[in-house]
């Protein structure tokens, strides 16, 4: 599985960083690792300079060949709430599609 993670001017993407979120997603998606080719990690400040609430956004990306990616995204107040909230969001995005796979193919070969 390979995770690329990226950040836009305003967020210092040094490998600390990126080294935790790879853990996080690694962690997360552990049992699908084989099942899952790409996930795309994107950190972004939508306040740039300015000091606002809830302005640090973490969206990932996840493909897996032959079905849609799977999207999700988290804004919070810190980016480590931010890069928490959205690699939950997407186990249980990513726990829900594999798991409705499993149901059809369950159902499919009792019939």
């Amino acid at each position: 599985m390979l995770i690329e993670v990226r950040t836009d001017a305003s967020i210092d993407g040094d490998n600390q960083l990126s080294d935790q979120v790879k853990s996080a997603v690694s962690a997360a998606l552990h049992r699908y690792g084989d099942r899952i080719r790409r996930i795309d990690v994107h950190l972004s400040d939508a306040a740039g300079n300015k000091t606002s609430h809830d302005n640090k956004r973490c969206s990932i990306e996840m493909r897996r060949d032959g079905c849609e990616p799977i999207v999700v995204a988290t804004q919070e107040s810190s980016m480590d709430q931010a890069i928490h909230g959205a690699v939950h969001k997407l186990k249980t995005a990513v726990d829900g599609a594999f798991g409705r796979e499993a149901a059809l193919v369950r159902l499919r070969d009792h019939h």
